[in-house]
This record gives C-alpha cells, sequence and structure tokens, in this order.
C-alpha cells in the first residue's frame, strides 16, 4: 500500500526527469544548455560539471509542475484519488507543488556532483572499481530521492513516515526508472 502510494506522489517528477532526458536526447533547448557553475572552479576543479545546467533546472521545474497539474485536475475529477497523494494538493497549490518538487529533485543533485567533481570524476560517471562503485551509483539515485522527501517533509506537509518511505522507494524507483529510461536509449548508462 505504501508503495503504491509513493508511486502516485512521485508520478509527476519522475515524468519531469524523463521530459528533461527527452529533451536533451533531442537537443532542445539549447540555449539554456549552460552549465549552472558557468564554468567556475573550486579550487582547481569544476564545481558541478557541464552536465548539471540551466535546462535541466528548468525543465525539470517545468515538466513537474504541469504534471502536478495534471494530478490535481485528476484529483478533482476523481476524488478517490486524492487519499493516495502524500501531498495535499487542495491545501498546497499545484504550481507550487510542482515547483518545490522539480527544484528539489534538480537542486538535490548539485552536492553530490561537487562531491565528485573533488574527487575529479567525470560528469555522468562514477569511481571505476572497488567498493566505491556501487555506493556512489546507490548515491547517485538516492541524492534526490532524498532531496525531494526532505522538501516534501519540510515544504509540502507531509509526515516524517511518509518522507522516509518516499526517500527509500523514490531510491529504487529512481535506479529502476534509470534502467528504463537505458533500454530505451534516453540514457547512455543503466545505472
Amino acid at each position: 500500500m505504501i508503495a503504491a502510494r509513493v508511486l502516485y506522489t512521485v508520478w509527476p517528477v519522475v515524468l519531469g526527469g524523463i521530459v528533461h532526458m527527452g529533451v536533451v536526447r533531442a537537443g532542445a533547448l539549447s540555449t539554456l544548455a549552460k552549465p549552472i557553475d558557468c564554468g567556475s572552479k573550486w579550487r582547481g576543479r569544476r564545481i558541478f560539471g557541464e552536465h548539471k545546467t540551466w535546462r535541466g533546472l528548468v525543465v525539470i521545474v517545468t515538466a513537474t509542475m504541469l504534471a502536478v497539474g495534471l494530478q490535481r485536475f485528476l484529483e478533482q475529477a476523481l476524488p478517490l484519488l486524492a487519499p493516495w497523494n502524500m501531498v495535499d494538493l487542495a491545501r498546497i497549490a499545484w504550481w507550487k507543488a510542482g515547483a518545490i518538487w522539480g527544484a528539489a529533485y534538480a537542486l538535490a543533485e548539485l552536492p553530490n556532483s561537487f562531491a565528485k567533481r573533488r574527487m575529479g570524476i567525470d560528469p555522468g560517471r562514477g569511481p571505476k572499481g572497488g567498493i566505491a562503485a556501487p555506493l556512489w551509483a546507490i548515491a547517485d539515485q538516492a541524492d534526490s530521492a532524498i532531496g525531494c522527501a526532505l522538501a516534501a517533509w519540510a515544504l509540502l506537509h507531509v509526515g516524517l513516515a511518509d518522507a522516509i518511505a518516499l526517500a527509500t522507494i523514490g531510491t529504487g524507483l529512481h535506479l529502476a526508472m534509470n534502467l528504463l529510461l537505458y533500454c530505451v536509449g534516453l540514457r547512455d548508462r543503466a545505472i
């Protein structure tokens, strides 16, 4: 039951990420494909790298916001759906919830990118070999799920137990979605 509630709650964020991958693959909105760190360095290394762009932030936030708008519309048309959502869209404006979800998803990836740049790991990659490789693969997926869970708890009035479920199940969902996107050619790596 909790897994189904998590899936229903986060599908707009998942859709925002999928739309972003499609936009990147299509080469659309290339004027926004500028790094958030503007090429700046700290201690001789890029802050976030080439893959963290304004396009990603704008597309993920916008697509997620629109998907939450659709979710709210569906909940108004079919009120039996509303209890499945951990976020009460009757209490918080759909556009605000969508902006928070999308921003949390995109911005929560920045600390991981910052850490990987400090370690000399190329954007879009993880460490090679050893125990660090699978740990970074999980961290790469968990960062945005944890960011969304924290935002849900702090800003969207989601209870702590539900936020923990969002983080844990969301990490697994992120891993599964990346594998699916890899299989359909929207990602270069499975994990």
